[in-house]
């Protein structure tokens, strides 16, 4: 009953604004059909211009339609399967052979082949020297290298380090875990987000005898997701911060990073039918 009487009123209005549009648009008309240059032009012209400016006016103007305004908040928590590290190779002398960084650099991409990393996740970032000594009065420049490296998986993870412990490599670090199907999850929890949106209008209308109608305005709101969750490795202890490293039993390890959150809030207002 209350919605057929609100429909009423509103085709009333309605009605009431297209008459006074007509009756203001025939007066227009009169108007400019008697209009003669006397010396009351500049008057007449100025009321003709009144009248257009005022029916445009009412001719634009539209009742405006009840709306609802509602958030739909969606948020998912997924394990990283991208983890990038920083690797430093230094040379240096074993027995009095010098182990320089080209040997070095194939026996670290021969232990990613046999771990299943492919070769080109390893790139060189930075190149330097540096004034080491290598006996008692002896002085030698060494070569450093710094490479960027990206690991799929925990599990490699945990057994590229076991290598590293193996080829004598010590200064690594976890730049940055994240997913690598990233933007297909966020796309994934905003769809959801408008989801919830629609199904909160819907129950809430239900609830005082309304429907939700067309979207009038949708809004993404920031909500400052991180793409990736940083970790550094500490080579004294063999902990990690932002990464947990669990020992039980025979030497079994298992990674685990912090979960990456992401935080989809869409804003939408609706017409009430």
């Amino acid at each position: 009953m209350i919605r057929l009487l609100n429909s009423l009123i509103r085709i009333l209005i309605q009605k009431a604004i297209s008459l006074i549009c007509v009756f203001l648009r025939n007066k227009m008309v009169l108007i400019l059909t008697k209009f003669t240059i006397k010396k009351n032009t500049m008057t007449k012209f100025k009321y003709v211009l009144f009248l257009l400016f005022t029916s445009t006016i009412l001719a634009q103007a539209q009742v405006q339609k009840p709306f609802i305004e509602v958030t739909g908040t969606s948020e998912i928590k997924i394990i990283p399967d991208e983890i990038y590290l920083d690797i430093c190779l230094k040379e240096r002398t074993e027995k009095g052979k010098k182990l320089t960084i080209t040997y070095l650099e194939t026996q670290l991409k021969s232990v990613l082949r046999e771990i299943g990393i492919p070769e080109k996740n390893l790139s060189i970032s930075d190149v330097n020297a540096v004034l080491a000594k290598t006996g008692w009065w002896k002085e030698e420049v060494l070569s450093v290298a710094n490479y960027t490296l990206k690991v799929n998986g925990a599990d490699r993870l945990r057994q590229l380090f076991k290598s590293f412990k193996k080829l004598n490599i010590s200064e690594i670090h976890i730049t940055k875990a994240t997913h690598s199907n990233l933007i297909v999850l966020k796309k994934r929890n905003r769809i959801k987000a408008i989801k919830i949106a629609k199904e909160k209008a819907d129950y809430l209308l239900s609830a005082i005898g309304e429907q939700t109608g067309k979207p009038m305005i949708i809004n993404e709101l920031s909500n400052n997701n991180k793409s990736f969750v940083s970790a550094n490795y500490l080579n004294n202890n063999a902990n990690y911060s932002m990464v947990k490293l669990r020992t039980s039993g025979i030497e079994k390890e298992a990674v685990e990073f912090q979960k990456i959150k992401i935080v989809s809030s869409i804003y939408v207002k609706f017409q009430i039918q």
